[in-house]
């Protein structure tokens, strides 16, 4: 889902003095990545360049379309193990701990069925289509995150027709190293925007939150159905209108059951979480969707230091205990 960050510029010092924010945006993770420094004593140039290498280092580490990424050699190696970077293993190991505690709601092996449907390639498409369901049963037998193992840096899946993937956690996982980097060095106010997932660097200069605004599912892009207020937080959502394509008058779209191998069916359109972690909103927001209103609910008000806004079809907006909109 997009997220609409509404800012009221502030100011970045660069090395000749000048107070205008500053922004660079690359390509990574099949989305815009958008980082904008509002507070910097120093030049930012040097910055922008890290970030942005961090970003292709974990693209060349978590992406599952990238050859020879970990995550693809993980996926190729019929079932040998496969020696990672050490932060490969760890986020695997973070998507195995939610695998788990959702009772496999979050599945990293459900990738197969992800390549499967390939949402993506039918979006716009003159002749969206529907698997077979010989196809689609196939490709659920193969969804089971117990057969992933980990020891040390070396992971291993136990099935070699099991593919993962990493999308419900890796860009909220390089949004939180981005903001470490930046604040680590020296940043007091940034804006980090990986294709709608934001995360704060402390708030606007001055001191003041920054305000973020949430799309309206199926409006133009650009139009907030509210806001939210946050510094030095993480505003994450998922949502069923970012990638889809329609087929009979029925939404298909990118998150899936992983019990059914069929897009998530229920009358929520979007979550939106807000954490200080950005991997842990990444994941909630996808979860909660897939849980749908009640429970998602439950498990936020379960879930310190989480809030969560939920968008139903008639859109209405349903929101955890310590939520607090702002009127666009």
């Amino acid at each position: 889902m997009l997220i609409i960050p509404l800012i009221i510029c502030g100011c970045a010092h660069t090395s000749s003095g000048s107070a205008v924010p500053v922004n660079r945006t690359g390509l990574y993770f099949d989305t815009v990545v958008s980082i904008t420094l509002y507070e910097y004593e120093g030049s930012s140039d040097p910055l922008f360049d890290e970030c942005m290498k961090m970003c292709e280092h974990y693209e060349s580490l978590f992406s599952a379309t990238v050859p020879d990424s970990d995550v693809w050699r993980i996926n190729h190696a019929d079932g040998a193990p496969v020696t990672v970077d050490p932060e490969t293993a760890s986020l695997i190991s973070d998507a195995l701990i939610y695998c788990r505690e959702s009772d496999g709601a979050i599945d990293l092996t459900v990738g197969g069925v992800c390549e499967l449907w390939d949402i993506s390639s039918q979006v716009g498409s003159d002749s969206p289509h529907i698997p077979d369901e010989a196809d689609i049963s196939e490709a659920l037998s193969h969804v089971d995150y117990t057969q992933v193992s980990i020891e040390g840096n070396t992971v291993t899946i136990s099935d070699p027709d099991a593919h993962i993937t990493l999308g419900f956690i890796a860009k909220g996982y390089v949004a939180d190293r981005l903001a470490e980097y930046l604040s680590g060095s020296g940043v007091t106010s940034a804006l980090i925007d990986l294709g709608g997932n934001i995360k704060t660097v402390g708030g606007k200069p001055g001191g003041s939150d920054f305000r973020i605004g949430i799309q309206k599912p199926f409006a133009d892009k650009g139009e907030p159905i509210t806001t939210v207020s946050v510094k030095d937080a993480s505003v994450v959502s998922s949502g069923t209108y970012e990638r889809y394509f329609i087929l009979d008058d029925h939404i298909y779209h990118h998150i899936f059951d992983t019990k059914k191998g069929y897009p998530v069916d229920g009358n929520v359109t979007g979550v939106t979480v807000i954490s200080s972690s950005s991997e842990e909103a990444d994941v909630l927001s996808t979860l909660c969707l897939i849980m749908g209103t009640d429970q998602g609910l439950s498990l936020i008000e379960d879930t310190e230091g989480a809030e969560a806004m939920f968008i139903t079809s008639d859109y209405g907006l349903h929101t955890s205990s310590g939520w607090q909109m702002i009127k666009p």
